[in-house]
């Protein structure tokens, strides 16, 4: 159930988007953002001045606030614009409205997937269209449970705040994180990596750019502010610029070598169904093809009967360290060499031991290139 203070606050939101709707002389109007309000409804009571709190609870799965998160967020919405706004494009936002969640979810229809995707609503039931479309709101990382609001530390001096906040360092690191982006595969337990269906934030930990906060490449500056957009894993330039290649022939063997310049996690990052493919095309003088290879570069999974999950058989994406891919070439004279890296995501990995006949959702070409 929510807590007191969290209905409260409910009941502020509410009466706050009424206000909103209404003109001096009661003729109603669209809800529509417009000029900010809950400062000026807040000021008019005592709030706490804005204070820094060491061990908040961190953001997570299966909120379950319903329609009050949806109303409470409409009211962060007014006075957050910017933020909103860059919000509103983002796949947080569409987490539980996206075409690869929705078609997953109906061949898989685990309750378990509903507690990331529709934080607000309540897993094991069908979600109302407004609680779907909020996916990951704003509330669902920024308002804990108790009713107050999580921050980052301030870089420098603090602004008067219309309302309480508990500023943390574990917000601003992967704590802020970690709630959604790993988690064991159900029914399992335990710390050890096989257990888990994604380990971004343990990768980050024991990476090189560990001190590194989350935020400081997802939600980049613009102009001065944090982007809540979290588009840059969309972004096929940032890609290409963190994950470098180089390729090299010698005698009948070509090296492919991918190499992160700034680690912070693996790459790929994120659900099972990410991962790089590196091929090669060789073809002889007349155009014919010769050689056609692709290797797979993932956590490869693998179904077994009568264990509950996946097992893990490896892992070779590209961590801190460069991650070399050979590949043999076919006997032959003027040879034309061509390969390629490119970013997919399937939408099924199946048993896992047929990778090739994955079917690829949505893939994004990062690298490519000729040998002589």
């Amino acid at each position: 159930m929510p807590s007191s203070l969290f209905l409260t606050r409910f009941a502020l939101a509410v009466l706050v988007a009424l206000a909103s709707a209404c003109d001096p002389s009661g003729g109603r109007r669209d809800l529509v953002p417009g000029p900010p309000v809950l400062p000026a409804v807040a000021s008019a009571v005592a709030v706490p001045a804005t204070t820094v709190h060491e061990a908040p609870p961190m953001p997570g799965p299966g909120r379950a606030r319903g329609e009050a998160a949806v109303a409470e967020n409409r009211a962060c919405e007014l006075c957050h614009e910017r933020e909103a706004r860059s919000w509103r494009s983002s796949l947080h936002h569409h987490a539980g409205t996206h075409p690869a969640y929705r078609d997953a979810f109906a061949v898989e229809p685990n309750p378990f997937c509903r507690g990331c995707h529709v934080p607000e609503g309540v897993p094991t039931a069908e979600p109302s269209a407004s609680v779907r479309a909020l996916g990951v709101g704003c509330v669902t990382c920024h308002l804990t449970p108790g009713g107050d609001i999580l921050a980052a530390p301030a870089q420098d001096r603090q602004e008067p705040a219309p309302h309480r906040l508990l500023r943390s360092a574990e917000f601003a690191s992967d704590g802020g994180c970690a709630g959604c982006h790993e988690f064991t595969f159900p029914g399992l337990h335990g710390g050890d990596d096989r257990a888990f269906m994604q380990t971004t934030s343990r990768e980050h930990r024991r990476s090189a750019g560990r001190t590194t906060p989350c935020a400081s490449c997802h939600m980049p500056l613009v102009d001065g502010a944090r982007s809540h957009g979290f588009d840059r894993v969309r972004d096929p330039a940032w890609l290409r610029e963190n994950l470098l290649v180089e390729a090299e022939r010698q005698g009948d063997i070509v090296q492919l070598t991918l190499r992160q310049p700034r680690p912070g996690h693996a790459f790929p990052t994120g659900d099972l169904f990410r991962r790089l493919e590196v091929g090669l095309l060789v073809q002889d003088r007349s155009g014919r093809v010769r050689l056609r290879e692709r290797q797979f570069l993932a956590r490869h999974f693998e179904v077994r009967t009568g264990v509950a999950g996946r097992h893990l058989e490896r892992d070779d994406r590209v961590f801190d360290e460069p991650r070399s891919v050979f590949f043999s070439l076919p006997d032959g004279e003027h040879l034309r060499i061509s390969w390629w890296v490119t970013l997919q995501r399937v939408a099924s990995v199946g048993d896992g031991t047929s990778p090739a006949e994955a079917r690829v959702e949505s893939e994004v070409r990062l690298h490519e290139g000729r040998l002589p």
